[in-house]
């Protein structure tokens, strides 16, 4: 489904990521995680195409056997591509003064002419289908409503019945959580996970709540300054794995200040608040986490380091939601 091969990415003088190949089966639900400024945003934005890479020999990035760039140049039909690829934001990406069901219909922009899409002539397939993929998400009630007026959890979930639209096998999901109380985490990644066993859409995902890796994701990707250090069963993220990952200090701060066991004792999450929300966070870790999964480590990885790369770097802070092809904010504001 997803083949990244040998890509690096350069802002400054910092490498941003360095030599990455990623491999991700049809199907797969995967984790990426790692420390802010690691590179899993960088990572998301090369595959769907809306940031080139260096230009490296043998670099490129496949979706579904298709390129999207290759030795730092993106595919000459890249609009066309990005359209196909289905991304999630941590902050939505919805047009406030427009309708839920509006908002829904933008993943469909992709196949509508600019001028039908300027007055909002979707055709009654696509209608249908958004109101389908407003159904699967749990808020079909809300369709008629402005999107300002809902939740946090309930914009992330139009968000994904907007991705649904779109009809990509494969979803990005950029820290769709990052924003939301526990009870809303729970049940967004409930919904990607239901999506991935059901209709078996294949699942990249973002995450800094490490016990949501764990539960919701049988894979997990770690990143570190732009590299991957781990790559393995989300399981055998244990003590080892995280102060390898996340620095020394990481292992105790979760839990109520105990020490993430290197031999599989340390209890399992009830999937309390997730980091940055103000509490302790549990790791969820099973008890049979010393013995060896088959994980990856890769190098010496010393200690965390958190890294900024915005605009202060060459890299733009935020970036268009491909679902919106033509610019939602421009053609309704």
């Amino acid at each position: 489904m997803l083949r990244v091969e040998s890509l690096t990415k350069t802002f400054g003088e910092t490498k941003a990521l360095n030599d990455v190949s990623l491999h991700v089966s049809p199907g797969e639900m995967v984790a990426l995680i790692g420390a802010s400024g690691s590179g899993k945003s960088t990572m998301l934005r090369h595959v769907s195409g809306l940031l080139a890479a260096d230009p490296v020999k043998g670099g490129s990035v496949t979706v579904a056997g298709r390129p999207i760039q290759s030795a730092g140049r993106l595919a000459p039909n890249i609009r066309r591509e990005r359209a196909s690829i289905s991304i999630i934001f941590q902050q939505f990406n919805l047009v406030g003064r427009l309708s839920v069901l509006t908002n829904v219909l933008l993943g469909a922009l992709g196949r509508t002419s600019t001028l039908k899409a300027m007055v909002k002539a979707f055709s009654p397939c696509d209608r249908r289908l958004a109101m389908e993929a407003l159904a699967k998400v749990g808020i079909e009630e809300t369709a008629h409503r402005r999107a300002s007026t809902l939740s946090g959890g309930q914009q992330q979930r139009a968000a994904i019945a907007r991705a649904l639209v779109q009809g990509s096998p494969l979803i990005l999901a950029d820290e769709p959580i990052a924003s939301l109380d526990p009870e809303s985490s729970i049940k967004v990644m409930e919904l990607l996970q239901r999506l991935n066993r059901e209709d078996g859409l294949t699942v990249l995902v973002s995450l800094h709540q490490i016990d949501y890796a764990i539960r919701y994701c049988p894979r997990s990707v770690a990143l570190k300054n732009g590299v991957i250090r781990y790559d393995g069963p989300s399981e055998g993220l244990n003590g080892a794995a995280m102060r390898s990952i996340y620095g020394e200090r990481s292992a105790t701060i979760f839990d109520g200040g105990k020490t993430l066991a290197d031999d599989g004792d340390a209890p399992r999450s009830d999937l309390g608040v997730p980091a940055g929300l103000g509490a302790p966070m549990s790791l969820g870790i099973p008890s049979n986490l010393g013995r060896s999964h088959g994980a990856e480590t890769r190098g010496d990885l010393g200690a965390a380091t958190d890294l900024d790369l915005g605009a202060g770097h060459g890299e733009p802070s935020s970036y268009a939601d491909p679902a919106s092809t033509f610019g939602a904010s421009q053609l309704y504001s």
